[in-house]
């Protein structure tokens, strides 16, 4: 329930300081650095991951500064790349331990790669960052991992996005529609990590 809470806490966060800039800002901040915002954004997906900089505070801002369309594509292309580095990081790192212990947790749970990956990337029970380690750490298969990978984020990239592109006109029908929806894929997680939990005991 704590991180349930937690996760709803975030996404209120991101909402009121998102909310509170004005779009007028924004859109001269665009026109100032038009030809360098798009780098700098996928340039922050590239690397901020990498430290367990949450990815859904990129997507929501993503949103609220290209738009939506815009946003989905710079945002893909940042995940792809983040994606690959995380999984060959962990993997390069993970080489001096003992790897039998890690062939034994993934032929105990993750009998299929690329379902496993899409739903942890649809249903985010694990986080972003740590999937991608995980992947590298237990030797998924990378095509597999990068195309499940991309293919499950951008289901719930599309979610933050659309909330962020949304944030400024807060009293609008789709911004509470994206509201609600972010907050119902927090909720399916928090209760899919509870049975999980469950049966593992």
């Amino acid at each position: 329930m704590v991180r349930l809470i937690l996760f709803i806490l975030f996404v209120v966060l991101c909402i009121v300081v998102l909310s509170s800039i004005d779009r007028q800002i924004i859109d001269r901040l665009m026109s100032e650095y038009s030809k360098l915002s798009w780098v700098i954004y996928i340039g922050c997906w590239i690397f901020l991951p990498i430290f367990l900089f949450p990815a859904g505070i990129l997507a929501i801002g993503g949103g609220a500064v290209f738009g939506f369309w815009e946003a989905i594509i710079y945002t893909m292309i940042g995940v792809g790349i983040n994606s690959a580095i995380m999984y060959f990081i962990s993997r390069y790192f993970t080489q001096a331990f003992d790897m039998n212990k890690f062939e034994s947790l993934k032929n105990r749970f993750c009998s299929d790669e690329f379902a496993l990956v899409l739903l942890l990337r649809l249903i985010p029970v694990v986080p972003y960052n740590i999937v991608n380690y995980m992947a590298g750490a237990m030797r998924f298969n990378f095509i597999k991992f990068i195309t499940a990978g991309v293919l499950g984020k951008f289901i719930s990239a599309v979610l933050f996005i659309n909330l962020g592109n949304n944030i400024t006109n807060y009293q609008s029908y789709e911004f509470w529609l994206a509201l609600i929806l972010v907050i119902s894929m927090g909720m399916i997680a928090f209760w899919i990590r509870k049975i999980l939990n469950r049966r593992a005991r």
